[in-house]
């Protein structure tokens, strides 16, 4: 897999919109399917799918994006998508958090400063998960708008 497929596979995963995707790697609509279906196919196995296959379907569910779109996007059965979600991630279609763990932040292009205080002494924790060295806020950046998290609400 070279890194276009795979920025293109790991964007989808963190449940990245196609329209985001395109406009950020700059591609057309037409090579992310061609991507999406390819990676799909290459990790066929006889009549079912790899693990790794089914943890992008789940990753992509825990992650926001409906069950449906994902079979319309993969361009594979539902009921493939319920079973992988079952495996490795969510049985059920629902909220993973409550509403007030996080505070969503619409039209978040970069987090080249803190969407808070304006800081930007900001570390990286995780994939797209940045602390604020100055006001000690987390932010995950999901592509077009950031979660800040609400440690008051979290156990």
């Amino acid at each position: 897999m070279n890194e276009l497929e795979s920025k293109v596979i790991e964007m989808y995963r963190e449940g990245n919109k196609l329209e985001y995707i395109i406009e950020s790697l700059n591609i057309t609509y037409k090579k992310v399917k061609q991507i999406l279906i390819n990676f799909k196919e290459s990790n066929r196995y006889k009549r079912t799918f790899t693990d790794e296959f089914k943890k992008v379907i789940a990753e992509r569910d825990m992650n926001g994006i409906s069950r449906r779109q994902i079979s319309l996007e993969l361009e594979i059965n539902a009921n493939t998508v319920k079973r992988a979600c079952e495996a490795f991630g969510q049985s059920l279609k629902e909220r993973v958090t409550s509403d007030n763990e996080y505070t969503k932040i619409d039209n978040v292009s970069d987090m080249s400063k803190c969407l808070s205080c304006g800081s930007k002494d900001l570390n990286e924790v995780d994939l797209n998960t940045y602390y604020c060295m100055k006001c000690g806020n987390e932010f995950i950046f999901k592509g077009d708008h950031a979660l800040k998290v609400n440690w008051e609400y979290l156990d």
